[in-house]
């Protein structure tokens, strides 16, 4: 009976110890696709091109649980949030990287992928490229005009024109969820790139409440200016201003026809 009792000890502690084996791991497992020119870590890219990328995830090859999520993002941008199932699940996705507030990219990225287990075990890989920050802006004139109540120009920069009327000066406003913002002159020739634009507007984000209006172009006479303002459009592009002219016409029957006139980027 003793060497019964002994043996049943024996094969309860072999039990004991499998169970606790600290060898074995839980996490699903996750990497990077790399094929097909897909992004795998350390690349130059450029803004605004589109890229592919990818994620292969596993289940643990100990436990065998069944994968239950994944999910993506780049920066405060979710990129994938998907339940998946089984034990082996392939993601390829595509993204195209922009200098707007919400990811706030400034020199490089970074593509966070997380995959969860259904016992809730989780396991994370991420990409991160270096932006190409000599990308040099490309410069363009304006032209904001107004005769009585028709106005163009405006629109493509997420503004428009409210009435003159009994004041003295444009009336230039924000469009719905557009943010507009003042800078000093000297921005505009000390930013040539689009990460320096990129720096420049998330420092207005962090430091700066938007305006309602610019209100300094004068209605009343022709003018020379050094104002630089800025918008944020509600899709994340940012448009750097420089008011450099107003100019007042002859007076037609709707009205004194105005031109507001300098250059963006």
């Amino acid at each position: 009976m003793k060497k019964l009792a002994l043996a049943l000890v024996c094969l309860i502690s072999v039990a004991f110890l499998a169970s606790c084996d600290s060898s074995k791991n839980p996490e699903p497992r996750i990497s990077i696709l790399a094929e097909g020119g897909c992004l795998t870590g350390g690349e130059v890219v450029e803004l605004n091109v589109p890229y592919s990328y990818g994620f292969i995830v596993t289940s643990s090859p100990d436990t065998q649980k069944d994968l239950e999520k994944l999910s993506i993002v780049c920066g405060n941008v979710s990129l994938c949030d998907t339940a998946i199932s089984g034990t082996l699940f392939t993601y390829r996705g595509e993204i195209i990287l922009t200098n707007d507030d919400v990811r706030e990219i400034v020199g490089s990225a970074e593509i966070i992928a997380t995959v969860t287990d259904v016992a809730g075990q989780t396991s994370t890989a991420s990409i991160k490229v270096d932006i190409n920050a000599q990308t040099t802006l490309e410069v363009a004139e304006f032209d904001w005009f107004r005769l009585g109540n028709t106005q163009s120009g405006l629109s493509e920069f997420g503004l428009f024109w409210e009435s003159n009327l009994k004041v003295t000066h444009a009336q230039i406003m924000p469009l719905e969820n557009v943010r507009l913002f003042k800078f000093d002159s000297a921005d505009w020739t000390e930013v040539t790139t689009t990460i320096q634009k990129a720096e420049l507007f998330n420092n207005a984000i962090e430091h700066q409440n938007p305006l309602e209006v610019y209100n300094n172009v004068s209605t009343s006479a022709s003018a020379l200016y050094d104002d630089v303002i800025g918008t944020i459009t509600p899709d994340g592009e940012q448009h750097l201003i420089h008011v450099t002219r107003c100019s007042i016409g002859e007076y037609e029957p709707a009205g004194y026809p105005i031109h507001i006139t300098g250059e963006a980027k």
